[in-house]
């Protein structure tokens, strides 16, 4: 059901009372806008021109209080950051945003966040996640930025199957590699949902409807103005982990996305102005052959999609900047190009876009124009362990004829006072302007979603 605004906070669009609206009434928060102007403050040439910072106040949507087995109490708020996109034919100020799974905790951190260990609420499965509130539904949300730069968070789109049902953030798959177990908040398992999804990035096409990537398939989804999911295109050879999902289930992205890493799978998402093609992209490298290799590995793969088919149009090489470039993430701890995430893709032309970087504190934005490389060749789809692109040097890349993609950076956090970490949405405003949000992970470690307008000096189009 989709939400718009009323005089009283969120109203369902068609009929009031629902219990989504009663969770999800935003706390209203006033804050001034916040412009900071720099200038660069390194002569470094690699370093991103300068540009301005303006904070875009949001609300804060509480969910409530979730309190353990211990006593320990957590509030929890909605996290939205986890994607951004701006359609061009919106209304002016009108961006949407988008949920993950919902409120998760890693049982390997339990004891740090709860004061339980994972033998007292994940049964002893460190791999596992806790889901406190088992009942959240991903969602879309638009916000409008209005001429006093507050964002107004005005459309509210939970997520739903063919049945009407709201279908939840548990995977479809309980088992790793593939899956991982669920704990409720009293530490009991919970089972797999074959309609479960993890989103981490959207975009909206001309006619209303939704395209969005989720992590545990990895899968698109195809998804109605009222936010049913229409289909949802999965790895060949995965369909009999979705065999009984309220929706269809169409098995043609490439085999070999099934060898990602658990909680590492698609976490960017865009598409070609003439909305033909999609683009995706993993959070990391590909566990292929094995998982030390993707913990290694900085080859990750953008792929290009045609939206019409879900076939596969063409693949490219990408790879990730080495971890010592996150300058404010060098706090001493040894780093892994496993540590450096991808976290968002936004198109500025046909095959043209913006890859976000980031550890945790820094980020850094890149532009990329895929018509410079010839791609990765079809025989790297095959799951065959031999072929594996992931754990090759750049000799046997050069003998396979694969070239990287030429980055240009267009930010670097770093340089930019006043942004926060965990920078997960990104959408595009203009030529010379981005919005940015930040994913709060539902305010577990007490922060909150943030936006922020980024005004570049030099325009995209240089890039």
């Amino acid at each position: 059901m989709a939400f718009e605004r009323k005089k009283q906070g969120l109203q369902p669009a068609r009929r009031a009372g629902s219990r989504f609206a009663r969770l999800l009434l935003p706390t209203a928060f006033a804050l001034s806008g916040l412009v900071v102007a720099f200038a660069q403050q390194n002569s470094d040439s690699a370093l991103s021109p300068p540009a301005s910072l303006q904070l875009i106040p949001i609300p804060n949507l509480p969910l409530g209080v979730v309190i353990f087995p211990n006593g320990k109490a957590i509030n929890l708020n909605v996290g939205i950051g986890s994607g951004a996109f701006r359609q061009n034919g919106d209304a002016q100020g009108r961006i949407w945003a988008l949920t993950d799974r919902g409120p998760n905790i890693d049982c390997a951190e339990a004891k740090r966040l709860i004061g339980l260990d994972a033998d007292q609420l994940c049964a002893g499965d460190r791999t596992g996640r806790l889901h406190p509130l088992p009942g959240f539904a991903p969602s879309i949300y638009g916000i409008d930025i209005g001429p006093d730069h507050v964002g107004r968070i005005n459309v509210f789109i939970p997520l739903k199957g063919k049945s009407g049902k709201p279908v939840s953030g548990r995977p479809p798959v309980a088992a790793p590699p593939r899956g991982e177990a669920v704990f409720s908040v009293d530490g009991k398992p919970m089972p797999s949902d074959p309609s479960g999804i993890d989103p981490e990035a959207l975009v909206r096409l001309s006619d209303g409807s939704f395209w969005i990537a989720e992590e545990y398939g990895p899968s698109l989804l195809h998804v109605s103005q009222d936010g049913t999911i229409l289909k949802r295109l999965v790895p060949q050879g995965s369909q009999a982990e979705f065999k009984d999902a309220d929706y269809e289930i169409q098995p043609t992205l490439p085999g070999i996305l099934q060898l990602r890493g658990a909680n590492r799978g698609f976490e960017g998402l865009a598409i070609s102005p003439d909305e033909t093609h999609l683009y995706v992209m993993m959070q990391s490298a590909l566990a292929n052959p094995d998982q030390e290799t993707m913990r290694s590995s900085r080859h990750l793969r953008i792929f290009k999609i045609e939206r019409e088919s879900g076939q596969l149009a063409g693949q490219y090489l990408y790879q990730i900047d080495e971890p010592a470039n996150f300058g404010l993430d060098r706090d001493g701890r040894e780093r892994q190009a496993f540590h450096v995430h991808v976290s968002e893709l936004a198109a500025v032309g046909a095959d043209k876009l913006l890859v976000v970087e980031r550890i945790d504190r820094t980020s850094r934005i890149f532009a990329v124009n895929l018509v410079e490389s010839a791609g990765i060749p079809a025989i790297f789809d095959n799951p065959d362990k031999a072929a594996s692109l992931e754990g090759m040097e750049a000799s046997r890349l050069m003998s396979a004829g694969i070239v990287p993609l030429t980055k240009s950076l267009v930010l670097d956090t770093d340089t930019v006072p006043g942004l926060p970490s965990k920078i997960e949405g990104l959408a595009v405003i203009s030529d010379r302007e981005l919005i940015v949000l930040n994913d709060n992970d539902f305010g577990i470690d007490g922060v909150r979603t943030q936006m922020f307008r980024i005004t570049l000096r030099e325009p995209l189009t240089k890039r």
